[in-house]
């Protein structure tokens, strides 16, 4: 019970309640799930090492609600995105019409996969080539994070994520060019930055990320030397450097092998594996960590 008269009773109300949102956001936000596949999204981080424990499902990463509506943010700026430009003339195609989903690539047997936030045809106004499609991808970010240098240094030095994920989709939807937005979470200051996509670029991104899935051992570190800039903040340090032990489920197992149709094969027990099973393993899991 509390007593709104008093101002140290009102301050823990104030905290119960954003105690209690926090705690409802991370339930709103976090399905508990690791990602089936290895994402785009992610392909031109630097460490290969690093994306294969995620692949593998070594050590799944958890946020806390505050992280998680930071997240939510960049979801929530896309459809206000595609409504900007469709404002100033421009079609914006963000479901395929043959899925009503977000069109979407896949490879690697299925392991490989990622979404395009939008296909852009340009208004006649511009002049440009009536059959031009682009490729758009829409951003949020925070001063902190390099948004200034966006218009700078340009996305492929100031958001290498950003355009290695682009320029696979470049590559797999064959297309040329990216009209790339991106806003300020602090200001909503908006550049809107238009690139080439280097199709070469993400075909050889495919092959990083074939190379990764198919791996039955763990990549080379990125660093010998845990202090390097990179492994200080990997969410993945302890299990690279130290004994700390994988998640018990198939995929940090050794005897589990990534095949076609986005399945895996259990070479103990010579079956594909029930999707329901590789979630929590068996008695016989073997981690896949220890080389």
């Amino acid at each position: 019970m509390f007593n709104l008269s008093s101002k140290d009773d009102r301050e823990k109300l104030e905290a119960q309640i954003e105690d209690e949102i926090n705690e409802y956001c991370v339930s709103l936000y976090d399905d508990g799930e690791h990602r089936n596949h290895l994402g785009a999204s992610i392909i031109g981080d630097p460490c290969s090492r690093q994306l294969w424990y995620t692949f593998r499902w070594c050590k799944r990463q958890t946020f806390d609600g505050r992280m998680h509506r930071l997240f939510n943010v960049g979801n929530e700026a896309e459809p206000r995105f595609a409504k900007y430009l469709e404002g100033i003339g421009f079609k914006v195609i963000r479901l395929d019409p043959d899925t009503g989903k977000q069109f979407r690539m896949v490879g690697v047997n299925g392991h490989y996969g990622g979404s395009i936030d939008a296909r852009l045809i340009a208004p006649e106004r511009y002049q440009l080539n009536k059959d031009l499609v682009f490729l758009g991808e829409f951003k949020t970010n925070n001063t902190g994070s390099g948004f200034t240098k966006v218009d700078s240094e340009g996305v492929a030095k100031a958001k290498p994520r950003h355009y290695a994920q682009a320029c696979q989709y470049g590559y797999k939807f064959d297309l040329d060019y990216c009209i790339y937005l991106i806003e300020n979470k602090n200001d909503s200051h908006m550049y809107v930055k238009i690139f080439e996509l280097d199709k070469n670029y993400g075909r050889l991104l495919e092959k990083k990320a074939d190379d990764i899935i198919n791996s039955p051992t763990p990549p080379a570190r990125i660093s010998e030397n845990r202090s390097y800039f990179e492994c200080q903040y990997c969410h993945y340090e302890h299990l690279c450097f130290d004994d700390e032990k994988v998640e018990k489920n198939c995929r940090s197992c050794k005897f589990a092998q990534p095949v076609a149709d986005g399945q895996w094969h259990c070479h103990r027990w010579q079956a594909i594996i029930p999707s329901d099973a590789i979630k929590v393993g068996c008695d016989f899991h073997s981690s896949i960590n220890e080389i």
